[in-house]
C-alpha cells in the first residue's frame, strides 16, 4: 500500500520548473476504497541538483513497482500531468503537479479508486 505514494510524484523527466534543491517534507493523504478515511504519509528527502528536477525523486519514501513508466506528459511553467504505466501489476492512473518555488503540491489518480494528494515544502538547505 506504501507504494502507492509515489503516484503524486510519479513522472520521468525534468519539468520546465523544477524544485529547489535542498531538504524537502512531503505529506501525502492516501484515499483508497475500502477505507474510512484517507491514510497520511510524510516522507523527508535532501534533494541534489538533479533530483530536483525529477519528480520521481521527490516521493522516494514510497515504492512503484520498478517497470512504472510515465506514458504521456504535459509541462507547463510552474505544472506538469502525466499518465502513469505499470504493466506487471496492471496500474494505471494520472496526476498533476503544481509548483510554488518553496512548496508543491499534487495529486494522483489510479485505476480502482485509489487517491493521493501531496504537498511538499522545503525547510533549507541540506544538512551535511
Amino acid at each position: 500500500m506504501r507504494w502507492f505514494l509515489l503516484f503524486a510524484f510519479a513522472s520521468t523527466g525534468a519539468m520546465a520548473q523544477s524544485l529547489e534543491p535542498g531538504d524537502w517534507e512531503f505529506v501525502s493523504e492516501i484515499a483508497t476504497p475500502g477505507l474510512p478515511r484517507p491514510q497520511p504519509s510524510a516522507y523527508r528527502a535532501c534533494l541534489a541538483r538533479e533530483q530536483a528536477k525529477d519528480p520521481l525523486h521527490w516521493g522516494r519514501g514510497a515504492h512503484l513497482p520498478s517497470d512504472c513508466r510515465v506514458a504521456t506528459m504535459k509541462l507547463g511553467p510552474d505544472t506538469a500531468s502525466w499518465e502513469l504505466e505499470c504493466p506487471s501489476s496492471g496500474l494505471k492512473g494520472g496526476g498533476k503537479a503544481r509548483l510554488f518555488g518553496k512548496t508543491m503540491e499534487s495529486e494522483l489518480q489510479l485505476a480502482g479508486g485509489v487517491r493521493t494528494r501531496t504537498r511538499g515544502r522545503r525547510l533549507g538547505p541540506c544538512n551535511p
